[in-house]
């Protein structure tokens, strides 16, 4: 293992794990959090995604534990985020999970079909059918936002609360 600190570079052997974390153990939260923040340089590096009009900020990604969504302005940027996150994925023996993966293409606010987008040969990212949506962190997307479908789930599911 290699750390690169104050212009010094220290060498370790590997971290010797000898128990597990659990998932819903306060820990593992903290863990997988500080564990992705590499991959977030990697993608900020990038100088991808769209510009944030007031403060120049470009927002190439949206990251919530491990759920991350990925926001590119052509083929070829996406191409790059995602080689990036399945490269950063491969070395830590982690894998993607295309099945929940969905792509949707916008020009000038509309949503146009594209095609799905090769990862390698065995695997793509399937592009979102026409009047399917996706979840996001529990919130349904597509071509627009049905305002009052999500209230009306909203309300639906916290009457017992």
């Amino acid at each position: 293992m290699h750390l690169h600190a104050e212009n010094q570079l220290i060498e370790r052997d590997g971290i010797k794990i000898h128990c597990k974390i659990f998932q819903g153990d306060p820990l593992s939260s903290l863990l997988l959090c500080i564990c992705l923040i590499p991959p977030t340089q990697q993608l900020n590096r990038l100088n991808t995604g769209y510009e944030e009009h007031i403060t120049k900020t470009k927002i190439s990604h949206l990251l919530y534990m491990d759920d991350l969504k990925l926001i590119a302005k052509s083929e070829e940027e996406l191409r790059n985020q995602i080689q990036t996150v399945k490269t950063f994925s491969d070395h830590i023996h982690m894998d993607f999970g295309l099945e929940k993966c969905a792509k949707f293409t916008f020009k000038k606010g509309k949503l146009i079909h594209s095609q799905n987008l090769k990862i390698d040969i065995n695997r793509e990212i399937q592009e979102l059918e026409q009047g399917k949506a996706y979840k996001y962190l529990g919130i349904e997307e597509c071509e627009g936002i049905q305002h009052q479908q999500m209230k009306e789930r909203f309300y639906r599911n916290t009457e017992g609360d």
